[in-house]
């Protein structure tokens, strides 16, 4: 009797506490918090998906945000991952110093900024000067300077990719609220030439995506005066003859191997780039394809 009554005491007198998911997690389950470009909304949604189906016990939660945002909200301490196409400067740098955290940068596809336009519009193919010179470079192109370059997101990182590889000291362009509100403009205003990221409008097997594309046009881009103008695709962003590409990689901030890991894993790995190849962009690694024939 004095056993068992010492045993339930002691028993008491233990705390047992259930694991925190935000703490404990692990690479397939857990909570977490993730970062992820606005531009690359399209192939997170899709990634997640397909993670969340394979694994029920992850939960993981997104923040999309222009560049200028997600390069300030990535210096928290609760974020474990960010998708993107820039990498950490020197203040996000230091601050993970001083974390004592390692940032990988794992690259997960390759993709384009698609240069758009409306039914109407009749400006015909361009070339990457051409592009410069629209959105504010010294020198003149016929007609640009009646037309409007529009961007979604205030802070965007396909302006700023194009700003710093064209050389524009001062963009000429306006920003709108999203991709959605540039394919409205760009749709009823002739004048308008939209730049939006590929992946947005590559998977044309998505109704939603087929029924966007039929409000643009897409107009083909030459890397140099006179060179053969091409439009952006899956296989002109594989072998790079379009000149506007862009890669997007994962920047793992969690300093452990938890489920912000196991996501960038998934991506960066054959199922998640079988997901990238179906959406018609490029994967980092083409998946296998194993065709057996059968002899009659």
């Amino acid at each position: 009797m004095v056993l068992c009554c010492t045993g339930i005491l002691l028993l008491a007198g233990c705390r047992f506490e259930a694991p925190d998911p935000t703490k404990d997690d692990k690479p397939t389950q857990g909570r977490v918090m993730i970062l992820a470009d606005a531009d690359c909304r399209a192939v997170v949604e899709q990634e997640l998906g397909t993670f969340h189906a394979f694994y029920r016990k992850a939960e993981i939660t997104v923040r999309y945000l222009d560049e200028g945002d997600l390069l300030k909200a990535m210096m928290n301490d609760s974020v474990r991952c960010v998708i993107t196409t820039v990498e950490p400067g020197r203040e996000q740098d230091a601050y993970y110093r001083g974390r004592n955290i390692s940032t990988p940068i794992v690259p997960l596809y390759r993709s384009a900024i698609a240069v758009v336009v409306g039914p109407a519009s009749r400006l015909g193919p361009l070339d990457v000067a051409g592009v410069a010179r629209l959105l504010g470079k010294a020198g003149g192109t016929p007609g640009a300077d009646t037309l409007q370059a529009i961007f979604p997101g205030k802070g965007s990182g396909l302006a700023r990719l194009l700003k710093d590889s064209l050389g524009i000291g001062h963009m000429q362009a306006r920003a709108l609220p999203d991709i959605n509100a540039v394919v409205e403009q760009v749709a009823q205003n002739p004048r308008a030439v939209g730049f939006l990221p590929f992946e947005a409008i590559s998977d044309l097997d998505n109704p939603s995506v087929r029924a966007l594309r039929e409000r643009l046009r897409l107009v083909p881009v030459a890397k140099v005066p006179g060179g053969t103008a091409v439009l952006p695709s899956q296989s002109t962003v594989a072998d790079g003859s379009y000149p506007f590409l862009r890669t997007v990689h994962a920047i793992v901030t969690e300093g452990k191997s938890g489920l912000g890991t196991g996501f960038v894993s998934f991506v960066a790995n054959h199922k998640g780039q079988k997901i990238i190849l179906k959406l018609g962009i490029v994967p980092i690694t083409i998946p296998e394809r194993i065709i057996e024939i059968v002899p009659n």
